[in-house]
């Protein structure tokens, strides 16, 4: 990545441009919505002296220099792609490729399409949450059972129904204290749109996950993110779509977590030891059939 290469070789800049450089690398996702003004005021510093900074660095300007830096952290570096097909009698080995080529052209493509503002303003609506709720049905309430669980560990109380029942029952009982994460391949399931509407009137933040930009839910929702699974993988369009979802929730739950780190590592090691103890510690005892 040539440029954050760039930024941590400047070492002989002024104390006010080593101050800029500092605040770019620690602070990357702020750089997409600051203009050089902004950024001199986060700095100390002035807009003439962020502008100097990026000619020092080889640019024309700071417009110059967000653009090429935000879109060398969001991997935008495009190649001519091949179309890849799922053709019959293949061998292990070209399955093993192909999956994988996939797997990283939607992850990037996905990845390209992340705003970090959108990105911190969710984070943040989740943290000031007290309960986290997921709604999703057939194969995608396992994801909203593994979303669900990892909050859990970052110390916030999360909840995923199966039923639709259920699910209905817990949207009438949400308020301005909840914070709802819908996930929907079309974003056009009737019994989610019905739930986001009760949503809507209980005053609940709501973020949807599909792989549609201009779904109904996606209107309806407060938030959205898209989850990019190419349409000429078509065979492994449904599973495309599991792993980024999964992809996108990983890096919500990062930030959760990362937020107040110490408590939520403190939590996790206290849950090993009692589980070791007395949980799961249970199995390695002779009297179950198991040895140490």
């Amino acid at each position: 990545m040539i440029i954050l290469k760039e930024l941590k070789n400047f070492v002989n800049g002024t104390s006010s441009e080593l101050d800029i450089k500092n605040y770019i690398l620690e602070h990357p996702e702020d750089i997409e919505r600051m203009s050089a003004r902004e950024l001199g005021k986060a700095t100390f510093t002035s807009a003439a002296s962020v502008t100097r900074f990026c000619r020092k660095l080889g640019y024309k300007g700071y417009p110059e220099f967000r653009f090429k830096f935000i879109s060398e952290i969001k991997f935008s570096a495009t190649k001519t792609r091949e179309n890849i097909e799922l053709l019959g009698e293949e061998n292990v080995v070209t399955i093993v490729r192909k999956v994988t080529e996939i797997q990283k052209r939607a992850t990037l493509e996905t990845s390209e399409g992340i705003s970090f503002e959108k990105l911190k303003r969710i984070a943040e609506n989740i943290h000031k949450a007290e309960i986290i709720d997921f709604y999703a049905f057939d194969t995608n309430y396992y994801l909203a059972q593994y979303g669900s669980s990892q909050y859990l560990h970052a110390r916030k109380k999360a909840n995923a129904y199966t039923a639709t029942n259920m699910q209905a029952v817990n949207a009438l009982m949400s308020s301005e204290k909840h914070f709802a994460i819908f996930i929907s391949h079309t974003g056009e399931n009737g019994k989610l749109v019905e739930i986001a509407k009760i949503l809507k009137e209980k005053k609940t933040k709501t973020l949807v996950i599909t792989a549609n930009k201009d779904s109904t839910l996606g209107n309806i929702a407060d938030d959205f993110l898209f989850a990019s699974a190419p349409k000429t993988f078509q065979e492994f369009l449904f599973p495309m779509f599991f792993s980024l979802v999964k992809y996108l929730l990983d890096i919500l739950w990062g930030i959760e977590f990362s937020m107040e780190y110490d408590k939520n590592v403190a939590l996790n090691k206290t849950y090993d030891k009692i589980g070791e103890a007395s949980l799961w510690g249970l199995l390695k005892k002779n009297d179950w059939g198991y040895t140490k």
